[in-house]
């Protein structure tokens, strides 16, 4: 590899297939110049950080946005804590200094709507031209569009907030991910019939209620997780069981999975079977999941998918 690299900069909240043309352009042009290619983002959107009624309701965790952005072929992934004295960098001053000095740019790639420095005066326009000036080349995508409307982690935020989750995967290009830790339960599961893998999440992390068929694994590197293997997830609050509100993440896997307490797991939420729903009986639970099992089992054989 030569000195430098080839970088893109971006929130990249979600991920999504508007984000993916920013991500291949990089990867493959870093691979002409024999560079590495790096995604510059943020830990929280900027937008959550600089308005004081902003909810943080994130797509991604860290961990999750790295995750994804290294399936698109970028070699390193480098956060920046985006906070109210970082909004004020001048805009050249940025360009000047962090993407050429420190991060040695041999190439830039931003969405069209891209914005940076002080006010967010500056945007891709002013990089192609200081690009030029330095002979570095800068490559402005177009946002991407479906059935007419522009993707953003907006709309997609917007929907996930709503409970409308058919069309996410579609914007995505990828199913929902939640990565978290495995912790200790109360064993309801078990008892029924149905242990599971419990998850602790960033408390940030925007998580689609319902019942869902998922893929889940170990993280053993930040692009390709060890062996996937097809569950059931249960995202709320566990109705029939107990009275509190609190949503809770919980996988039961369709094949022995060993013990997980205390690894990271990562899933991903390939379908929506049902709406989460509150029954008169353990029992009519009991048989619900049995349902629950078998609509999965049989979406996964549809799609030749092996636990």
């Amino acid at each position: 590899m030569k000195r430098g690299r080839l970088l893109t900069i971006g929130s990249f909240d979600g991920v999504h297939v508007g984000h993916a043309e920013l991500l291949k352009t990089t990867a493959q042009e870093a691979a002409k110049r024999q560079v590495k290619s790096l995604a510059l983002t943020f830990r929280v959107p900027p937008k959550m950080v600089l308005s004081p009624v902003a909810h943080r309701n994130l797509l991604n965790t860290p961990e999750e946005k790295e995750i994804l952005l290294k399936r698109y072929g970028i070699n390193e992934v480098c956060f920046i804590d985006f906070d109210k004295e970082f909004a004020q960098t001048r805009p050249f001053g940025f360009f000047k200094e962090t993407l050429l000095r420190r991060f040695g740019a041999k190439g830039i790639v931003v969405g069209a709507d891209f914005r940076f420095g002080t006010e967010r005066s500056a945007g891709a326009l002013e990089l192609v031209h200081w690009g030029e000036e330095f002979s570095v080349p800068v490559w402005v995508i177009s946002p991407v569009r479906i059935h007419g409307q522009i993707v953003s982690s907006t709309r997609i935020r917007e929907l996930l907030l709503a409970g409308n989750y058919r069309t996410i995967p579609s914007l995505l290009g990828h199913p929902y991910l939640i990565e978290g830790l495995v912790i200790p339960g109360r064993g309801l599961g078990r008892k029924l019939g149905f242990p599971t893998a419990n998850l602790k999440t960033e408390p940030h992390k925007i998580l689609p209620g319902g019942i869902f068929a998922v893929r889940g694994g170990l993280p053993r590197n930040a692009s390709k997780p060890s062996r996937m293997w097809l569950g059931v997830c249960n995202i709320g609050s566990r109705p029939t069981v107990t009275r509190r509100r609190e949503v809770v993440v919980e996988v039961h896997f369709l094949s022995h999975v060993g013990d997980l307490k205390g690894k990271p797991l990562v899933i991903e939420l390939c379908r929506r079977l049902r709406s989460e729903k509150r029954f008169d009986s353990t029992k009519e639970l009991t048989a619900a999941i049995g349902r629950d099992v078998q609509n999965a089992r049989e979406y996964f054989r549809l799609r030749g998918a092996k636990s």
